[in-house]
């Protein structure tokens, strides 16, 4: 047997068309989805900030956590990559300057050859950026380390022992009690230290939820 898509029509075998629609037969209808209607209660009545608006909004999508990582780490990195747009930058300007002096020939025209001594340029110019940053950085490791290391000393002298966490009930799936711990100390952080990175503070407070199941 052979089906109309459009008039969903059943026609017998033989015929291929359908001579009301104008249409190809298929051998089988797609099965439809039955969307039933939302049904309120006639008394029920809506919140007085209730925006439709919203609901039709498309949601963000949740940013990406971030990674802590200590100054040390930061520096190590910052420094690394500006020693080595220094030394592409250098390398690359030799090169040019040899060419330019027609001690070597490289196969480019003299505009390709401008464009590609510009390039190393702008590495130096990255590279001396990148040096100059990396020791702001180095002159600010000390000063972040003794503020991580004040934030431990609070929590686990005055932190751990908020009636929030030591009143925690204990009754209940170990994922969910990590999970309200998790947020208690989150909260206890911010409250006590406003300015905490955020990265700090979510590794700070996996670190703490850690020595508590230890404990």
């Amino acid at each position: 047997m052979a089906w109309c898509p459009s008039c969903k029509n059943e026609y017998v075998e033989g015929i291929t068309r359908c001579p009301d629609c104008q249409v190809d037969l298929v051998a089988e209808l797609p099965l439809e989805t039955k969307e039933e209607p939302l049904e309120i209660p006639e008394d029920y009545t809506f919140p007085e900030d209730f925006d439709p608006r919203k609901i039709l909004e498309p949601k963000k999508a949740p940013e990406p956590a971030k990674i802590y990582r200590c100054p040390e780490d930061r520096y190590g990195d910052m420094r690394s990559s500006a020693w080595t747009f220094l030394s592409l930058g250098a390398a690359g300007l030799l090169l040019s300057a040899l060419s330019w002096a027609g001690i070597i020939h490289l196969p480019l025209h003299n505009f390709a050859l401008a464009v590609m001594t510009a390039l190393f340029l702008v590495f130096i110019g990255v590279g001396i950026a990148s040096l100059q940053n990396a020791g702001k950085l180095k002159a600010n490791i000390a000063s972040e380390n003794a503020f991580t290391e004040s934030v431990i000393q609070w929590y686990r002298q005055e932190g751990c022992k908020s009636p929030a966490l030591t009143e925690l009930s204990t009754d209940q799936p170990e994922e969910l009690l990590y999970f309200q711990r998790s947020e208690i100390i989150q909260t206890l952080l911010k409250e006590q230290f406003p300015q905490i990175d955020q990265a700090l503070l979510e590794k700070l407070t996996d670190d703490f939820c850690e020595e508590n199941f230890n404990s």
